[in-house]
């Protein structure tokens, strides 16, 4: 039986097809599963899921997703601020509470109006009696032509 050189050819791009189609894979799965921080503050009671950007003229709305751990609880008493690099802090424009029926506060959303110079470096969130990283970066964020753009960790 003679094996022609172009159904060798053939095998090895298949191999190499399902090489990258598994590689991919992975690495599709590890995008989706890493967290937003890998070093989160036990004393914010919580964590961030993700940070949307949406540009306004020349300012931007910041929308941040915060998950509430497991047998913790969010004070309500107890300011929520946006704090820049270069220290100022900012309060919520709106708040959204997420819960269960037993009135456990599981999820908020917080809303921030920021200006271009806010974002001159990192930002962190004062919450509770803890800090999270809310963006490590600095400069004004990429959005897309939507304007919008959605960040699942805090490098942007």
């Amino acid at each position: 039986m003679v094996v022609s050189s172009w159904s060798v050819k053939l095998a090895h791009l298949r191999i190499l097809l399902i090489v990258a189609l598994i590689a991919s894979a992975v690495f599709a799965a590890w995008s989706w599963m890493r967290p937003y921080s890998w070093n989160v503050d036990p004393g914010a009671c919580g964590r961030i899921e993700g940070a949307q950007v949406k540009r306004d003229l020349s300012n931007y709305w910041l929308d941040l997703r915060i998950e509430v751990a497991e047998g913790k609880t969010h004070d309500l008493m107890k300011p929520v601020r946006l704090v820049t690099s270069g220290g100022k802090e900012l309060e919520a424009a709106d708040t959204t509470l997420g819960g269960d029926d037993q009135k456990q506060i599981r999820e908020i959303w917080l809303k921030f109006w920021l200006e271009a110079e806010d974002f001159k470096g990192p930002l962190k969130l004062r919450i509770n009696d803890g800090w999270l990283e809310v963006r490590s970066g600095s400069g004004p964020p990429s959005v897309d032509g939507s304007n919008v753009s959605f960040f699942p960790t805090q490098n942007w």
